[in-house]
Formats: C-alpha cells, structure tokens, sequence
C-alpha cells in the first residue's frame, strides 16, 4: 500500500492526489478534535481556515491555500471530491494536468479573495465583528467546473434519468444549484463559489485570446517546489563538433516541423469534432491516447 501511495505522488495524478490529501486531513482533523479538542474544530480552523476579515488574515497570509483544505463535514468533503473527479478528469483529458493544477489553484485563491473582500467591505462597520470562517475547495472545484463547460460546451455525458447531456448544460446547472438559489444560505460559501467561477470563466476567455494563466501559474509553483529538490548532476554532451546546419538543411527542418504542426492540428480537430458528435467514451484507444499525449505538452 505504501508503494501504491509513493507511486501516486511521483505519477501525473494530480486528481487522485488532491482528493487523497484532502480525505487523509479530514480524518487527521476529525480524529484530533474528537480526542485531544473536545469534539472542537475551532483551534485548527484558527490556523488554517480562512478569516473574514482582512485584518485578520494579515497574521495567518497561509490560510489563503489551506483553507481549501479543510472541510466542515463528512458530505462536504465528498461532494467536492466528486465534483473535482468528474470535471476535473474531463478537463485534464483535454488540458493536461498542468493546467488542471495551475486552475485549481487559481481558482481556490480567487474564491478566497472574493470572500475577504466582500466580508471585509460588509462588515468593516459593524459593530459586532464577527469574524466568519471558510473552508473548503468549492471555489477551486467551481473554477474546473465553469471553465470545463466553457471550452467543451458541447461534449456530452449520460446522466441518470436524464440520459445524454451536454456538458455546459450541467456545469450551467451546477452553478445555479449551488451558488445562485438561496443565496441567504451559506452566503460566504457562494461568494467563494462566485469568486472561482469567474476565474473559470476569465482563464478560458484569456485561453481564447492566446493567455494561459494556468499554465503560467503552473510554472511559478513548480519552480518553487523546486527550491526543495536536488538538482540533478550535470553531463558534458558534445555538440556533434562544432558543426552548424547549412542552410538547406535549416529550411528543410523548418518544412518538416510546419508540416507535422499541420497534421497534428488536424488530427485534433477531428477528433474533437468526433467528440462532440458522437462523444469522448466512443473514441478508439488511438485517438484517447493521442489526446492524452497532446494535453500533457506544455
């Protein structure tokens, strides 16, 4: 089991590790209340759930990632799993798992920024002060959820009861469900909820325009997790003598790699044409594994 668990962390899974990390806390939190807290959540919340108020959250900056982290019960946990697993595997087919990552984030600190801003602007004058907690990845999930519906609104999924769907009629749904209806209802949740959202909806807007925040942000996290690793010793490799490529040659490399660009524009194009005619679950084991290959090219 231990083997299983260090291939996961050393594999391209970033789903199966997320909801790993976050059902593995929820336990730890649950089991340290439940016998060193009184049942009490309240103390390890001070520290890695997120604070309503600016001024507050100026002592504890951290809680800004942590608190997507934390969850406040068994169904809250589940659901945004279940969420992250369905949108989030759609998403990673299609986009690779660098950006699935660098948007989870994204989204997650979004949501956060968004209920800091809105509490703090509420309640900056009140005289009671009440400082109300966040926690939970919703506004990260949101974010996947919202952005997958944009780029592939017409990919379809069987739902039960309902039959075939297309996807931005789910994700369309899902939002209104969980974030627009009884907004009196865990308010600073929804105000999360909008925050990823419309990072979502900006990070597909900005893809369209030849931006890739995600990405980007991938970038800078994986630089500074590279702080922490070993760098690997260098290797001499000769450069073939000196030699250049003529000219001729330079240009018929250039052809080649124009020509295989075309190819590949085209092969993709066709099988997300296939896609939203007929479906992702009817592609052939070719064509799924070409896209995987694709998604995971920077």
């Amino acid at each position: 089991m231990l083997e299983d668990l260090k291939s996961l962390f050393r594999g391209n899974n970033f789903i199966g590790q997320i909801i790993l990390i976050n059902a593995a806390l929820f336990l730890l939190v649950n089991i340290v209340s439940n016998i060193f807290l009184d049942g009490s959540e309240g103390p390890i919340f001070s520290w890695l759930a997120l604070p309503s108020f600016l001024t507050e959250f100026i002592l504890v900056p951290w809680t800004l990632i942590t608190y997507m982290f934390m969850h406040g019960g068994l169904w809250h946990v589940v659901f945004n799993m279940y969420m992250l697993y369905w949108f989030g595997r759609i998403f990673n087919d299609f986009m690779g798992e660098k950006r699935l990552a660098g948007l989870y984030f994204l989204g997650g600190i979004a949501g956060g920024v968004a209920y800091l801003l809105v509490y703090s602007l509420l309640y900056l004058t009140s005289d009671s002060g009440v400082n109300i907690i966040l926690v939970g990845s919703s506004a990260a999930v949101m974010a996947i959820t919202i952005a997958a519906g944009l780029r592939f609104p017409d990919y379809t999924i069987h739902l039960m009861f309902f039959g075939t769907v297309k996807l931005k009629y789910v994700a369309l749904v899902i939002f209104i469900l969980s974030t627009i209806l009884d907004f009196s209802s865990n308010m600073g949740g929804k105000i999360a909820h909008l925050g990823g959202a419309a990072m979502g909806y900006f990070y597909i807007k900005g893809l369209e325009k030849g931006n890739d925040y995600a990405l980007s942000f991938y970038g800078v996290y994986d630089r500074f997790l590279g702080l922490f690793k070993k760098s690997p010793k260098l290797r001499v490799v000769p450069n073939d003598h000196g030699k250049k490529a003529t000219p001729k040659a330079q240009s018929k490399a250039t052809a080649y790699a124009s020509k295989h660009t075309s190819e590949v524009q085209a092969k993709t194009d066709a099988i997300l044409d296939k896609i939203s005619k007929s479906g992702y679950e009817n592609l052939t084991k070719e064509e799924k594994d070409f896209l995987f290959k694709l998604s995971n090219k920077p």
